[in-house]
């Protein structure tokens, strides 16, 4: 869904109304004709960024404490009314905000993971952490999200990687073509490098690194990139080790892509004992569970 949201810049309502309403028509006929379904009427959840100042519709956001059934979940029913006859009713999801903090689609993940049993010792207290382009750390207390904390690791990854002087030592192209996966000894010194260097002196006091070791110590690009990645994600854990109980459990809630990058970081720092992941078969379904806790009777009356 980034593509729309990038090509609907309208601020009239109505104009992205007819927007949204024509895609989603368009792509859910095209997803249950192929599947060979014939219903007259269809429900679909959607969470995230649809619902964003930027999305489709606005929904305001719930507030913290959020409890984890979804019982305290902001939700905005609209109908469409598709070309083929079908009524798609849509449930539209709202994030929730603490007083300086946001997120929009992690909590419903976050619902899937902790709807299964394997994960419901956690509910009790932990942190929660939910790489991407805006990793969020998300502390959980009593079966409830109490705080949460936003690292662009992502983001910056992709401004440095693209739009700075560590672009001429660091090939982020090598991130993606080999889907996050370190595939050589020397990509795997690289990263653990990064961790054990923003770990002794910081984000800012490290990333020219980046720049010197393949400038002054020959190193390739494709191995400069991982070091960038250890100084990234590194800094997510070392601000968390800084900052919350050393006894506290984790849970890396993240697909294959990240959750091997960020059990590995955990490792180098010595913390790895108080950290669990989610299987990466049962990242891949947790959206789909929380809609499931959503489903209505809760929703509003479409409008």
């Amino acid at each position: 869904m980034k593509s729309v949201f990038l090509q609907c810049h309208s601020s009239d309502q109505g104009s992205r109304d007819t927007f949204f309403e024509s895609f989603l028509d368009t792509q859910c006929n095209q997803l249950l004709d192929e599947a060979g379904f014939s219903d007259d009427t269809i429900t679909m959840m959607l969470s995230g960024m649809t619902t964003s100042s930027i999305g489709w519709v606005e929904v305001p956001y719930a507030r913290v404490p959020f409890p984890l059934n979804g019982a305290q979940s902001v939700i905005l029913g609209r109908e469409i009314r598709s070309t083929t006859g079908r009524r798609i009713q849509c449930q539209l999801i709202s994030g929730i905000q603490t007083g300086t903090e946001m997120m929009r689609g992690e909590e419903t993940e976050l619902m899937g993971v902790f709807s299964l049993e394997k994960y419901r010792g956690l509910l009790s207290e932990c942190v929660a952490i939910v790489p991407g382009t805006h990793s969020k750390h998300v502390l959980i207390a009593r079966g409830e999200i109490v705080s949460i904390e936003t690292f662009m690791t992502g983001e910056l990854l992709d401004l440095l990687g693209r739009h700075s002087i560590l672009q001429a030592t660091a090939d982020l192209k090598t991130v993606f073509d080999q889907k996050f996966k370190m595939v050589t000894e020397s990509q795997n010194d690289a990263f653990t490098s990064g961790v054990t260097a923003v770990r002794q002196s910081g984000l800012l006091g490290s990333l020219f690194q980046t720049r010197t070791r393949g400038v002054l110590k020959n190193a390739s690009n494709t191995d400069t990139i991982w070091f960038l990645m250890g100084l990234l994600i590194g800094e997510e854990w070392c601000q968390l080790i800084k900052r919350r109980s050393s006894n506290l459990p984790v849970l890396v809630a993240a697909g294959s892509r990240f959750g091997e990058l960020y059990s590995k970081a955990a490792e180098t720092l010595g913390i790895e004992e108080r950290v669990s992941r989610v299987l990466a078969e049962d990242m891949d379904l947790a959206s789909s569970l929380g809609h499931r806790l959503l489903l209505p009777s809760r929703a509003d009356l479409p409008v």
